[in-house]
């Protein structure tokens, strides 16, 4: 038995610096920006914070503090994204607000980290879960009425 814990430990310590690498891959970030005016400098690439993505199921949603958790990694991992009104979130190819993602839902995110923080520039949203009892009422079956009961009709 415990020869069998070891050989499943050694196992999933394989594949997670297998699997580390993979994740830890950023989108290519574009280059800054050149000056305007000669003689002036460019920001140095330490200045300019690189492009990250992440993509999973959203963990955690607080309109309050404006931040979204979205999980990766088999959802063992989460990324906090902070969400500001530069913030773009695309549901379907229509631009939606924080308040209309929810829980459960797969989202792909690109963001930048700052001053220690996790900002979002855009969310998109890849795939809706179903969510029992929402909708709107054509989505539901209608109630079941008891036998020779009448159900109004307008």
């Amino acid at each position: 038995m415990v020869r069998v814990v070891k050989i499943l430990a050694s196992g999933a310590l394989v594949l997670a610096f297998a699997v580390a690498p993979v994740a830890a891959q950023t989108a290519p970030s574009t280059p800054p920006p050149t000056p305007s005016q000669p003689g002036a400098l460019a920001p140095s690439s330490a200045e300019t914070p690189k492009a990250k993505q992440v993509e999973g199921p959203v963990k955690k949603v607080d309109p309050a503090a404006q931040t979204v958790q979205v999980g990766w990694f088999l959802g063992l991992l989460r990324t906090t994204l902070d969400v500001n009104g530069d913030t773009q979130i695309l549901s379907g190819g229509q631009k939606v607000s924080l308040l209309d993602i929810r829980e459960g839902t797969k989202v792909k995110a690109s963001y930048e980290s700052r001053d220690g923080k996790n900002i979002a520039k855009s969310i998109v949203v890849l795939e809706e879960q179903a969510k029992a009892g929402t909708g709107s009422p054509g989505d539901a079956p209608p109630p079941s009425a008891p036998m020779g009961a009448s159900i109004p009709t307008s």
